[in-house]
């Protein structure tokens, strides 16, 4: 069984170990730049955060004892919520656990009284657009060479379910 709950510090190598697969998987090298961002130090640093303009929450995915997943999200001040990312263990991949990230991120976002939430995806990551657009994303706009030389990202959109502003 599947359980999804909150980052707990002690997480944190297991938490780290999962996003640098996750990223090294379709960004290579390249990601070397950024794996200081996702070390164990700096994920409880970023576990929770909150200031007047937006909160942050770290979620992860256990099963028997085991983190294999984990999401990050913000809420905004201003009703516009970001899906900062996610990763699930690769032996664990088509399992339903990105899918239970994606719900606990919803209700996130519903108790922050989001209305729309947006992410980037790199245009070569096809299982993770697939993953966005499962989810209701739809891509809203594209950005060349945006994180790294040589790697373009998909800008996707959605609007929460019963969310959605009529001008």
């Amino acid at each position: 069984m599947i359980i999804i709950r909150d980052f707990q510090n002690e997480n944190a190598a297991r938490v780290s170990e999962i996003i640098i697969a996750a990223f090294k998987g379709f960004l290579g090298d390249k990601f070397d730049e950024m794996v200081s961002y996702f070390s164990p130090e700096e994920l409880i640093k970023e576990a929770c955060t909150k200031n007047k303009f937006n909160v942050s929450k770290i979620f992860v995915a256990e099963e028997s004892g085991t983190v294999v997943g984990v999401v990050k999200v913000t809420a905004g001040a201003n009703g516009l919520g970001i899906f900062d990312y996610v990763g699930v263990d690769p032996k664990c991949q088509t399992h339903g656990i990105g899918s239970l990230l994606m719900k606990k991120a919803e209700e996130f976002w519903a108790e922050h009284n989001q209305r729309k939430i947006s992410t980037c995806v790199s245009a070569h990551n096809k299982k993770a657009i697939m993953y966005y657009l499962k989810h209701d994303f739809i891509p809203e706009g594209y950005c060349r060479d945006h994180f790294f030389e040589g790697v373009d990202e998909i800008i996707l959109g959605r609007f929460l379910k019963n969310k959605v502003s009529i001008i």
